[in-house]
């Protein structure tokens, strides 16, 4: 796993991968990043992200992960829950949110 530059929002909020968030945690999306490991397809999974309703301003809470820590990510959003793949998870950047 890369190591990423500490990012900060333009309010001075810690920015991190939706991956790195612990579970029960609450975040707002801020961005949808690039991930290399997708290639071509890249721009093709931020669209399926979008449409699924993981856009910059959502609200978003970890609900668990896979065995040991592994796939799928579980993240409740607007009401609905999904499984993501890590690698789906890493381009989701977000930041601290109180429920």
């Amino acid at each position: 796993m890369p190591n990423r530059p500490l990012q900060t929002t333009e309010t001075g909020h810690p920015v991190s991968p939706l991956h790195d968030l612990p579970k029960g945690a609450h975040a707002r999306i801020v961005s949808i990043d690039v991930q290399n490991a997708f290639g071509q397809r890249d721009e093709h999974v931020t669209q399926r992200l979008k449409e699924l309703g993981f856009l910059p301003g959502a609200t978003l809470k970890v609900i668990g992960f896979g065995l040991f820590g592994k796939d799928p990510i579980a993240v409740q959003i607007n009401g609905t829950k999904f499984g993501l793949r890590r690698r789906e998870a890493e381009k989701i950047l977000t930041t601290p949110h109180k429920a």
